[in-house]
């Protein structure tokens, strides 16, 4: 891959290489925008340039890319590179199996006496999935450190890659930010996040901010269409209008048809709620807390190391999994929402996020009020507050659904 096969972001993608071109790296640069949106793609491909070995010294700012074939290239795509690394935010109970792993291989156990074994699975690069207690740890930290005080040859550029950084707990946010105020030479750390407002202000003032904005409709359908040729070209359309720019988040979707099969579910659920009676409302929150499980697990591959471990992560500590999961579903439908919302203002509009759904959402538009649409965006809004503030999971399923089915005229 390279910079110019990242789809969007032109503007970061000029700032970043006119960096490497220049040689004049920053200790840290602060990327932000919504999830799945390219930046931790785009941080990936930063470390591979900066460390190159076939890059020319003199080469134009505009034609910086990393090669993927020397050996700098490859050992960093594949995280064996010693003068980088990527930090995680890791949850308890997946902390706890990193640590099970970890011990078996100092004992030796692993390949030698129980291969095979369906509880000797490879946890090398579970920190991917995150759900919502998780957290970087004072731990993480400090290993970064260590790692950055190990002295390079003078042509490499240390690179640290920090992944949702405001998930730091206090302590490693201020054992990082002395690393940042008091950097060893040549060190460039890079912090992802969505949630900026989150992260301590002394941190933020000592990054460069590059912000990455949602990437084009026509840009995401272009790019998606050809990573699927097999897909119709409708289908395409609406997931890439339903990422709202996000393209990770849509090429995820065409790649894992079980998830797409979800969103369906999930729009069949919200299109059908005005025909609910208001008792039905916990019936459908069950509804919707079955199909947040089953979205988590459907968001990895099937048959795969991280698939396993999600279907562990829901034995273990099922409250966050599917926490997290009504978090991403509550975005879903607050989309919904917006949509009735812009059609009541401008109907016909070709803006909604569910141009799949356009003919209930017309229905929709026609059947509610504007006094409904606001009300039924606020209680979205704080259910998606309730859950990051650890409410009664069930409860606030519930509270959702009996709020939304009591906006259809025929319950007011």
């Amino acid at each position: 891959m390279s910079f110019a096969d990242i789809v969007g972001h032109k503007t970061p993608k000029q700032v970043l290489r006119r960096a490497i071109a220049s040689n004049r790296l920053p200790t840290g640069y602060l990327f932000t925008g919504p999830p799945n949106v390219g930046k931790t793609t785009t941080a990936l491909e930063l470390i591979k340039a900066i460390n190159c070995e076939a890059r020319p010294a003199d080469v134009d700012s505009a034609e910086v890319d990393p090669c993927d074939k020397c050996e700098r290239c490859r050992r960093i795509a594949d995280g064996s590179f010693p003068y980088s690394r990527t930090v995680f935010p890791t949850s308890g109970a997946l902390r706890q199996e990193i640590d099970k792993q970890h011990k078996r291989q100092q004992e030796g156990q692993l390949a030698e006496q129980q291969q095979g074994s369906e509880e000797e699975e490879d946890y090398q690069d579970l920190e991917l999935i995150e759900i919502e207690d998780a957290e970087i740890h004072i731990e993480h930290v400090r290993q970064m450190l260590a790692s950055a005080n190990l002295k390079a040859p003078g042509d490499v550029w240390k690179t640290y890659l920090i992944q949702s950084a405001e998930k730091m707990n206090d302590t490693a946010a201020n054992h990082f930010l002395k690393m940042l105020e008091e950097p060893p030479p040549r060190t460039t750390f890079i912090l992802t996040t969505s949630r900026p407002s989150e992260l301590p202000d002394t941190i933020v003032s000592r990054c460069q901010v590059v912000d990455f904005g949602p990437v084009p409709l026509a840009d995401a359908c272009e790019a998606l269409t050809a990573e699927f040729p097999e897909c119709d070209g409708r289908q395409i359309q609406a997931v890439a209008a339903a990422s709202a720019g996000r393209y990770g988040w849509a090429y995820r979707m065409l790649s894992l048809p079980a998830l797409l099969a979800d969103r369906e579910a999930l729009l069949d659920l919200l299109a059908a709620l005005p025909t609910y009676q208001l008792y039905e409302g916990m019936r459908q929150a069950e509804v919707l807390l079955d199909l947040a499980g089953q979205w988590f697990l459907d968001s990895y591959e099937p048959d795969t190391t991280s698939h396993k471990t999600a279907k562990a992560l829901m034995k273990k500590t099922q409250d966050y999994v599917l926490r997290t999961a009504m978090i991403q579903l509550v975005d879903q439908i607050l989309s919904w929402w917006r949509d009735i919302t812009l059609l009541m203002s401008v109907p016909g509009s070709n803006g909604v996020m569910n141009p799949d759904r356009l003919d209930r959402l017309q229905e929709l538009a026609a059947l509610y009020d504007v006094q409904a649409c606001r009300r039924a965006l606020r209680w979205i809004d704080e259910t998606r507050v309730h859950l990051r503030a650890n409410a009664n999971l069930r409860r606030t399923a519930e509270l959702l659904m009996i709020k939304l089915i009591s906006l259809s005229p025929a319950k007011s």
